[in-house]
């Protein structure tokens, strides 16, 4: 097996104790040096991603998502690590069901997530006793769950590579990111924009009739491609991917990524699971798939009015520069296109839509601006 190759730092400088506690946080320190993160703007292919590397040998892979840096503030004002740590497992609540279906919108992929298997006591037993130890901090809260996690899962968490967590917006907290996993690396998965805005679009017009976000959903999706820039200048810890190169090209943009993250490439990278089961996707227009399919890629175009791509592009074109999608309108600014209600809009939607327009315009979102 490949082994990952990190910079030499002597880790024991971090352990302030003796033998034999001494061996057990020279471990827990060497497992927190493995993170491989996988962010990018919801419904861009994240999970899928996650799920392609769910089974391969040289990982271990959490199948749930943690917010664990957007949600810092929660953490913050928490006095010990155990209280740290109840509110890390309520996200990871859904391990402890052996199956469950997280998206019930009529017509769409029900996003079944079997951890029947999966000795969810254990893990949680675990987790609270690998924290309970003089040298913890606040990276070490998080790697050492996921060291629990990939334990009672039965993987190879002693030879493994990479430990891998998916959860989308990762990429937008840099500062945070650099601070608490310095050694760490990230994945950032980027899909048109268009085709983001009509999975979204969908899943809410199934559930609700109408939706109330076409605004917020351009701005979700700036918020992530602004970062794009950031990440490319450090391509030894950041990588970039488009969801239609992974979908065209699976065997090549995965050996890419296994390169990226330095572990060997494997076939069962091309077939998709969850927690080592199979998993069907969660799909907002295709009920379920069995693999790599590029059937999602131009879905957006029979879907999408011309009107609802101009709006897309108006708000979204820096980024779609930078991606290399290509424009299908002007997305030139035209006062009669921009006073026009979208279809599936709400009159409430319709008004807030149209303000947090004009304040990307003037330049009052930060979510939107590219530098």
């Amino acid at each position: 097996m490949k082994s990952l190759t990190l910079p030499q730092i002597d880790v024991t400088l971090a352990c302030p104790v003796q033998e034999p506690a001494l061996a057990e946080c020279i471990e827990a320190h060497k497992f927190n040096r493995r993170g491989f993160f996988i962010g990018g703007c919801q419904k861009s292919g994240t999970t899928l991603l996650m799920s392609l590397l769910d089974n391969h040998p040289q990982l271990v892979v959490l199948p749930e998502e943690t917010h664990y840096l957007e949600e810092r503030r929660k953490y913050k004002p928490l006095k010990s690590y155990q209280a740290k740590l109840e509110l890390l497992l309520e996200k990871l609540s859904g391990l402890g069901s052996p199956a469950g279906c997280f998206d019930t919108t009529p017509g769409c992929a029900l996003d079944a997530r079997h951890y029947r298997q999966f000795g969810y006591a254990r893990f949680v037993e675990l987790a609270r006793n690998f924290i309970d130890k003089p040298w913890m901090n606040d990276s070490l809260l998080f790697s050492e769950t996921i060291r629990a996690f990939g334990i009672a899962a039965g993987a190879n968490w002693q030879n493994c590579v990479r430990w891998v967590e998916k959860t989308t917006k990762t990429e937008s907290f840099g500062r945070l990111f650099d601070q608490l996993f310095p050694d760490a690396r990230l994945i950032q998965i980027v899909r048109d924009p268009r085709a983001v805005f009509a999975s979204l679009k969908n899943r809410f017009m199934n559930c609700y009739g109408y939706h109330t976000k076409a605004h917020r959903l351009p701005r979700l999706w700036n918020r992530s491609a602004r970062e794009i820039p950031r990440l490319r200048k450090d391509p030894s810890r950041f990588l970039v991917v488009r969801y239609e190169d992974l979908l065209a090209n699976p065997q090549e943009v995965l050996e890419n990524i296994c390169a990226f993250g330095g572990f060997e490439f494997n076939e069962c990278l091309l077939q998709p699971t969850r927690a080592g089961n199979g998993w069907e996707g969660n799909s907002a227009f295709y009920k379920s798939f069995n693999g790599i399919s590029a059937a999602p890629v131009d879905t957006w175009r029979k879907y999408l009015t011309e009107h609802e791509i101009w709006w897309v592009e108006l708000h979204c074109r820096r980024g779609m520069e930078l991606a290399g999608y290509s424009l299908q309108t002007d997305a030139r600014f035209s006062f009669r296109r921009w006073l026009k209600r979208l279809p599936g809009e709400s009159r409430s939607g319709y008004v807030r839509a149209r303000r947090a327009s004009l304040c990307q315009g003037f330049g009052l979102l930060r979510d939107c601006r590219y530098v």
